[in-house]
């Protein structure tokens, strides 16, 4: 049974977000060069790499057993992306698109753990920014698939509907020219969440093995060249500019080669990094780890001082 899902689970990675696992991918041939436009990421496919790495170390051989980790990780990392708690109370278009992936990444983690109303605040807070970014019914309609299917326990089909739910908000920006910046933002602000969750567990359980998930070197260089391509406006942006000044430090804790690992010293860097950075853009939400340490596994995760305010999580306690 256990096989079967996951057997699953990776078909429907392969299908919501396609592009996400050849960013790494060796040269392309016959000269043909990489497409330049940044992909749909999912933190799903890092999960599972974490899950494959992890699995006798942790003693765990079932979806069952994992989702009390990711409930914990969800608690101890999810952010509040309501708009009257976000920055500017919805009024800004690259802190909008910034949470909206945050949120994306938010709802992953909470249907990993099997987390229904954690589950279903993300897709609401997903369709209320993504309004705000101009999209309409027809972008998403997916949002009340995702929670449909949420409320009855059927995962595959929640995790399906979430990462339609996602391309399709990704295609309404990338179609509209004036819009396509917000798309890249959007990607970024999920990365950015992803990184900082995946990071922690790596941090907490390391080995050469299990660092080797955070190899993307091309990925990086891909997302740089698209933050440098966004308006002077929007690059004017005071998180915006950190990032896209970070990006390229980023790139070489990260360039490793093919079996080589990512060193502990640099996990513990490229945690602190997201994990300021998704602050910064995020400040309310669950209790989040204090500054300079990751929290130790299945412990709570106390509030980092003068970032963020904490609030009380979907399921009440942190595991």
């Amino acid at each position: 049974m256990k096989s079967k899902f996951f057997l699953h689970l990776s078909a429907a990675l392969l299908l919501v977000a396609p592009a996400a696992r050849s960013a790494d991918d060796s040269a392309p041939k016959n000269g043909r060069q990489h497409d330049t436009e940044l992909p749909q990421i999912s933190i799903i496919d890092k999960l599972l790499g974490i899950e494959a790495s992890l699995n006798t170390t942790l003693k765990r051989s079932s979806e069952e057993q994992w989702a009390k980790d990711y409930e914990t990780l969800y608690e101890s990392y999810e952010r509040d992306g309501r708009l009257q708690a976000i920055p500017g109370n919805g009024s800004k278009e690259v802190t909008n698109a910034l949470i909206l992936g945050i949120k994306a990444s938010d709802a992953v983690l909470a249907l990993k753990a099997r987390n229904v109303e954690g589950l279903n605040q993300a897709a609401e807070q997903i369709q209320q920014l993504a309004i705000k970014l101009g999209a309409s019914t027809k972008e998403l309609n997916k949002a009340d698939t995702v929670k449909r299917y949420a409320n009855a326990s059927r995962w595959l089909d929640a995790f399906m509907a979430l990462g339609f739910l996602q391309r399709d908000v990704l295609s309404y920006l990338k179609e509209n020219p004036e819009k396509k910046p917000q798309a890249v933002l959007v990607i970024i602000g999920g990365w950015l969440q992803g990184g900082r969750c995946v990071t922690h567990v790596i941090d907490q359980h390391y080995n050469p093995e299990v660092s080797n998930i955070l190899r993307e070197p091309r990925l990086v260089e891909l997302m740089n060249k698209n933050v440098q391509e966004l308006p002077p406006a929007i690059l004017a942006d005071p998180v915006v500019a950190k990032i896209a000044k970070l990006l390229p430090e980023i790139k070489t804790k990260v360039n490793v080669g093919l079996h080589e690992p990512v060193k502990q010293e640099d996990v513990k860097w490229l945690y602190q990094t997201f994990n300021d950075l998704v602050l910064e853009i995020a400040p309310e939400g669950a209790k989040v780890p204090a500054e300079g340490a990751a929290p130790a596994s299945g412990s709570s995760a106390p509030s980092a001082p003068g970032k963020a305010t904490p609030a009380k999580s979907a399921a009440g306690k942190t595991q």
